[in-house]
């Protein structure tokens, strides 16, 4: 009897095990079901004297220059996804926004 208990176990957790293992989907609930998306390449600012490039932007997004207290200097409509733009502003610390990402960069 011991032995057929066993042996039930090691068949059930064998059965379920692969199958867990070979799920390419996640469960968070009954009957739904959380499907992972692929994420999208992070989006490159690098200020270079007073050229930003800019890589990987979400098609037509904008490209906001902060001054370090928040005052907006400049926008650029962005109409490629890579890019270099000429800005002409002071010498200096800024932050800059593009769709949800955010850098800091200095103009030299």
């Amino acid at each position: 009897m011991k032995l057929l208990f066993s042996l039930a176990l090691i068949i059930a957790f064998s059965i379920f095990g692969s199958l867990s293992a070979n799920a390419q989907q996640t469960s968070t609930a009954p009957h739904s079901t959380v499907i992972k998306q692929a994420e999208t390449p992070a989006v490159t600012v690098i200020a270079v004297d007073n050229h930003i490039k800019v890589e990987n932007a979400p098609e037509g997004s904008r490209l906001e220059i902060f001054s370090v207290v928040g005052i907006k200097v400049a926008e650029i409509e962005l109409k490629q996804s890579n890019g270099e733009y000429v800005v002409n502003i002071a010498k200096g610390y800024y932050i800059v926004r593009v769709g949800d990402t955010v850098r800091k960069i200095a103009i030299r």
